[in-house]
């Protein structure tokens, strides 16, 4: 486990899924962002599904890689990678980590995503897992149950966790001071600074996504903002 972490302490990951059927979807698109991410520097990827896991890794066997796998049940809010069988599946296919929901919303089995983590722990204790957390208090839960790693992915996107524009600094600071895990900061890291500012406040790691690849999102926020200072005539 520790050789992983090393390999992307104080470094940055780039998240490398599809957004719709309209833009990048396909495992051609997912291998040439893995590709150009790769060219670019970074330190390893964040993919979502067995399937792009078992693809990326063939091509860059010696990237680390987190993988997720989203799969959506009516009626729950938890899609990111939700049970036991869903994290194995992410390790057959050669994720060195795998990330799951964390946040207090039960799966489709009444279960908290701790609740996985203490689970998965018990029966197989050397898969690295990453709990995708919204607040403190469930990085808390998590790096409790067993998590090796806690992030502030899911900040922002529950009902309780409040809107923001840009990273959870607070509660990266808080789990830096307060848990023993490995930190990473995931979720809105728009620019160069922003990364700065994450690792200033106390994250180990970073996954950047939209703002690398995601050139539709990217585009909107220029045009949005054109318009919103009145340069954008309509």
């Amino acid at each position: 486990m520790n050789s992983v972490l090393d390999q992307i302490r104080h470094r940055m990951l780039v998240s490398c899924q599809g957004y719709d059927e309209r833009t990048f979807h396909t495992a051609e698109d997912m291998l040439a962002m893995a590709n150009a991410a790769y060219l670019g520097g970074c330190a390893g990827f964040r993919l979502n599904s067995p399937e792009y896991v078992k693809l990326i890794k063939k091509h860059f066997p010696d990237m680390p890689v987190i993988g997720i796998w989203k799969r959506v049940t009516e009626g729950c809010d938890v899609y990111i990678t939700p049970d036991m069988e869903s994290v194995l599946s992410l390790r057959d296919a050669g994720a060195d980590i795998v990330a799951l929901d964390a946040t207090l919303q039960k799966n489709h089995l009444g279960m908290y995503g701790y609740e996985t983590i203490r689970q998965v722990k018990e029966e197989y204790p050397d898969i690295i897992l990453m709990a995708d957390c919204s607040t403190f208090e469930e990085a808390e839960k998590a790096c409790g149950a067993g998590a090796d790693i806690v992030s502030t992915t899911m900040s922002g996107y529950t009902p309780y966790s409040g809107y923001r524009e840009g990273p959870d600094y607070e509660m990266l600071k808080k789990c830096r001071e307060q848990l023993s895990c490995f930190v990473i900061c995931e979720g809105r890291i728009w620019s160069r600074e922003d990364a700065v500012c994450c690792f200033n406040s106390g994250a180990d790691a970073i996954v950047v996504g939209t703002a690398i690849t995601n050139p539709k999102l990217i585009t909107e926020r220029f045009v949005s903002y054109l318009k919103e200072v009145d340069i954008w005539q309509s």
